[in-house]
């Protein structure tokens, strides 16, 4: 299953605010300073792929997360816990409405799916356990 991520509105508001002051000082200066321009028209390209490519899927084994051009895979099975934070720490997260999720191996991530509590209830059933060793948990 898919989740968009939730979008706080003064998330893009600050980073295209940003881009745009920069742009129409690049702009109005008039100089030939293209390794500028080539700068700034990577982070429009950046941001605008962030905006609209950040989600989050459960899949059969993995919860796959996108945030632009970058991308993490985890194990549903190394997922320790999922709380909820306003932790502002840069992450893959649109919102400051997110889950804080701690791995077994290496570093957690935070997430800001729009549907917080479909998404719990879904990955809930996935990491409950299967199986002959059902009375194992996974988690």
């Amino acid at each position: 299953m898919r989740y968009e991520s939730k979008v706080d509105w003064w998330i893009p508001a600050l980073v295209f605010g940003g881009l745009s002051v920069a742009t129409g000082d690049w702009i109005s200066e008039g100089e030939d300073e293209w390794g500028d321009g080539l700068v700034l028209l990577i982070a429009w390209a950046i941001s605008i792929g962030v905006f609209f490519h950040t989600y989050y899927e459960l899949r059969p084994d993995i919860l796959f997360i996108r945030c632009g051009p970058f991308w993490r895979s985890i194990a549903i099975s190394d997922i320790q816990s999922v709380e909820p934070t306003r932790n502002p720490l840069a992450s893959m997260a649109l919102s400051l409405d997110r889950l804080a999720i701690k791995v077994r191996f290496g570093r957690g991530v935070m997430i800001s799916p729009r549907h917080q509590d479909r998404f719990l209830q879904d990955l809930a059933k996935k990491r409950a356990p299967r199986g002959p060793n059902c009375h194992e948990r996974t988690g």
